[in-house]
């Protein structure tokens, strides 16, 4: 068997590509957050329940996919996980081009979330196969800061053509050759890179047992560390699912146009990910514990001044740049807690608990609807934040 190097810089050619296919996976959700308002219009409904509707779907989706991609990743491995999901993600132009009924955008919106669990579970599985121990936080920093600078990107800049041009059948277009691009350099240019993991595998010894359901335990509840981070990833994506849901809506009722919508938007996920390019290797250092409350009483202090500063910067720039301080620790946080055989199962099931945040973002955002108070939900999801920032500073956790 040829002998595998692991590190950034041996190997960065296959880095490359997999950051830039994490842009594309990103791009994809980008398009999602522009399209939203325009999709769910006629639906007949309130806009926020509509939008929570869909965010709902999408994170549940999502998280089941996560969750399956564990068993993917060691069972057909990498290469055919990554094609599987962009097979899936090539349902989705075609629904919203031929959309006649509610039911058609909510079968897209589950495509979406079903895709992106495994094509973005496997991008950053792969990053972590090949570069080892010693620069996970950097290749962690710059798989998130590739996905989520092209969220915004793709996000404010389809906002702007819809709000000059209406017509979002060019935008759906767009994201096809996205996925034909994608599969294509999966199946033509991209390895299994299994093989580099089974050599960091070598030199850790592993006293667990790695049964699925053992892992799952393990991550969630057993392993104080796991299980901190794990929570932590919960409550982040719920601020991030309120966000997505609420956040238009609530520009949208300030008579704000759709290209304001999609800057200010656009700002929230560039801060976000530009930050990780700094954010990731700072995690290198250690400092787990300390860069994870950090910034996850940034995006508490953020979103605590939502809706009242919603058409200024500062609350965009708060918890983009807070979650850029935690997003890739979160990740390396688990990796460094899991052993290289059964890691992906554990980065699986931490990314299931991640995107079920934005299911019960959603559901905090109904609660405070059926209140009466619709903006109760920044509260809410702030305060859970906030709690979820002070608990990486307690001791013995």
């Amino acid at each position: 068997m040829k002998h595998r190097r692991l590190g950034l810089k041996e190997n960065w050619p296959l880095f490359t590509l997999l950051v830039l296919m994490s842009a594309f996976v990103g791009s994809m959700v980008g398009f999602e957050r522009s399209l939203l308002p325009v999709i769910t219009s006629s639906w007949g409904m309130e806009e926020a329940q509509s939008s929570l509707i869909m965010v709902a779907t999408f994170g549940l989706s999502k998280a089941v996919a996560n969750l399956f991609s564990g068993h993917l990743l060691t069972t057909i491995g990498r290469k055919w996980s990554l094609v599987l999901g962009w097979c899936i993600a090539a349902i989705i132009p075609y629904l919203l081009l031929t959309m006649n009924a509610p039911w058609m955008a909510i079968a897209a919106n589950v495509a979406l979330g079903l895709s992106q669990g495994i094509t973005w579970s496997t991008t950053v599985i792969m990053k972590i196969d090949i570069v080892g121990k010693r620069l996970r936080g950097t290749a962690m920093g710059l798989n998130e800061s590739a996905g989520y600078l092209a969220v915004g990107g793709a996000s404010a800049l389809s906002a702007s053509f819809m709000d000059t041009n209406g017509d979002f059948r060019y935008i759906l277009i767009a994201s096809g050759v996205i996925i034909l691009l994608a599969l294509i350099i999966a199946l033509l240019f991209l390895p299994d890179t299994r093989p580099w993991a089974l050599v960091e595998a070598q030199e850790e010894y592993d006293t667990s047992e790695s049964t699925p359901a053992n892992i799952f335990a393990h991550t969630s509840w057993k392993n104080g560390a796991l299980r901190l981070f794990s929570i932590g990833g919960l409550i982040n994506n719920a601020n991030d699912g309120i966000l997505w849901a609420l956040v238009p809506v609530t520009l949208l009722s300030m008579d704000a146009s759709l290209t304001t919508i999609g800057l200010l938007t656009g700002i929230h996920a560039a801060s976000w990910g530009l930050g990780q390019l700094f954010t990731g290797p700072l995690s290198n250092s250690g400092n787990i514990k300390t860069i994870c409350a950090t910034g996850m009483i940034m995006q508490a202090v953020g979103l605590f001044l939502f809706p009242g500063s919603a058409l200024s910067v500062v609350p965009y720039l708060l918890i983009g740049l807070g979650t850029a301080l935690v997003y890739p620790t979160f990740l390396v946080g688990i990796s460094n807690n899991s052993h290289p055989v059964w890691r992906p199962k554990a980065l699986a099931t931490y990314r299931f608990w991640r995107d079920m945040g934005y299911v019960f973002g959603a559901l905090t955002g109904f609660a405070a609807g059926a209140l009466g108070y619709p903006s109760l939900a920044y509260s809410m999801i702030a305060l859970l934040t906030l709690l979820s920032g002070i608990s990486f500073l307690l001791p013995k956790t």
